[in-house]
């Protein structure tokens, strides 16, 4: 059942507004307010879906009262009565009104409005489906709405504005950290719900920043849950590799993570040059701060970075720092390489726009909703007026799709290894046919990022 809250200060116009939404919708739940104030105790306590807010109460000149309504209930769309346009009513807009009306009211007008809303505002339910997931698809989407994440105890909202996550709250953390909190969430339940804009921009990092470093910080509060035994039986098969006489698997450009002794935050840096079996060349580590006084020439410090779809790993101690003309860290070349494969069945949930083509037949679009090194797996909603085209197993297809960290879209040729068709959509594997080695890496830092593999 929808909960609207009337607030109106008139007693015979509020009677009238009370009628109207009854006769409208026998299924709805009506509360009602003086003012803003009072309106803001009710929504603390109900979950409302929709507020109408009468704009000529007293003390309402300002419209103080209003905004401070908008403000904490960013969430609930709120339809304005101004009693005449102009000024006031463009105010209200810029404050989050979602739409503001004349009075006398249009009855037929006030309601398409307010349906339309209730609609839009479905607070509906979505389980099984990764919080990261869903925000990769509503940025691919530019939607502009609230998640409310319900975990335990505890909610977040997301705020996403045309598909960027540009504020997040919980009970005790409000911005980047209430993002990664939440994203580090499971077993949540997710409402859809609606967003007026009223939050200044509190993350202005890539979605995709947010996620990875969300998913790192549980990888790091999961192995301090673990005691060492639990967490070495754990460990991927971990292999050596001597580099005497030979070159580092490890190209110019390439990014690495540093982990230094006694503390906790991991840097990137970028590989920019190396003398074979004398030393490496990195640039500065982001983030900066205080790098000064956390780098020695006595400390021997781990890289990593992914290649091939492989996570290589050594220790090397720090030779020399240069300040200029940039500033660069020299290591020394290591003796022994450790690596292990990327798990063939490592998977990631994901939501990624693309294209299916097939030799002589029209192009399909879907998504990928499935990752791993190997393939992924493919989802085609259907269209009545629209039938699919002969699939078949073990033939060939090639997509089309931006991929993580990359702006230009990138071609995918595969092998269809298996079908599922029900009456709403197709899902099709896919095994990856000669994957190039940028994109092998693409995949595999991003799949290392979100779970981040054992030391």
């Amino acid at each position: 059942m929808k909960t609207v809250v009337i607030i109106e200060n008139e007693a015979v116009e509020l009677e009238a507004m009370v009628s109207l939404f009854e006769q409208w919708q026998k299924e709805i739940n009506i509360l009602t307010a003086k003012e803003e104030k009072a309106a803001i105790n009710i929504m603390s306590q109900h979950h409302v879906d929709l507020v109408v807010c009468d704009l000529a109460l007293p003390k309402t000149d300002t419209l103080e009262g209003f905004s401070l309504l908008t403000h904490t209930f960013p969430y609930v769309p709120c339809i304005a009565l101004s009693a005449k346009m102009g000024t006031s009513s463009a105010e209200a807009l810029r404050r989050g009104a979602s739409h503001c009306l004349e009075k006398p009211v249009i009855a037929a007008e006030l309601l398409q409005y307010a349906a339309d809303l209730l609609d839009t505002d479905t607070s509906g339910t979505v389980k099984g489906i990764p919080i990261h997931s869903f925000l990769q698809m509503l940025e691919s989407e530019e939607k502009t709405c609230t998640l409310q994440v319900n975990h335990q105890k505890d909610t977040g909202l997301l705020y996403i504005q045309n598909g960027l996550l540009v504020g997040a709250e919980t009970k005790n953390f409000i911005g980047e950290e209430a993002a990664h909190l939440i994203l580090s969430w499971q077993e949540t339940v997710v409402q859809l719900r609606y967003f007026n804009g009223q939050r200044k921009r509190q993350i202005n990092k890539p979605l995709l920043s947010i996620i990875m470093e969300a998913f790192r910080l549980r990888s790091e509060k999961d192995k301090d849950l673990q005691n060492a035994p639990a967490a070495k039986n754990h460990q991927l098969p971990l292999k050596h590799l001597s580099t005497l006489g030979k070159r580092l698997p490890l190209e110019i450009g390439s990014r690495v993570k540093l982990e230094f002794p006694h503390f906790d935050t991991r840097f990137e840096s970028t590989m920019v040059g190396m003398l074979q079996d004398h030393y490496l060349i990195l640039t500065n580590p982001q983030p900066l701060a205080d790098m000064d006084e956390k780098v020695s020439l006595e400390q021997r410090v781990i890289i990593k970075y992914v290649h091939k779809g492989r996570v290589w790993m050594f220790k090397a101690q720090l030779l020399k720092t240069v300040e200029a003309p940039y500033r660069l860290l020299f290591f020394e070349y290591p003796v022994v390489l450790h690596y292990h494969e990327l798990r063939e069945t490592k998977r990631s949930a994901i939501y990624i726009p693309c294209t299916f083509h097939m030799s002589e037949e029209p192009e399909l679009y879907g998504t990928l909703i499935d990752l791993s090194m190997t393939g992924a797996l493919c989802q085609i909603q259907h269209k009545a007026d629209t039938p699919l085209p002969q699939i078949d197993i073990t033939g060939d297809i090639m997509l089309r799709c931006l991929m993580p960290g990359i702006k230009e879209e990138q071609k995918l040729r595969g092998i269809v290894r298996n079908l599922a068709i029900d009456t709403t959509e197709t899902n099709i594997g896919i095994e990856f046919e000669n994957l190039q080695p940028h994109l092998a890496d693409t995949i595999g830092n991003y799949l290392f990022a979100l779970d981040g593999p054992a030391d």
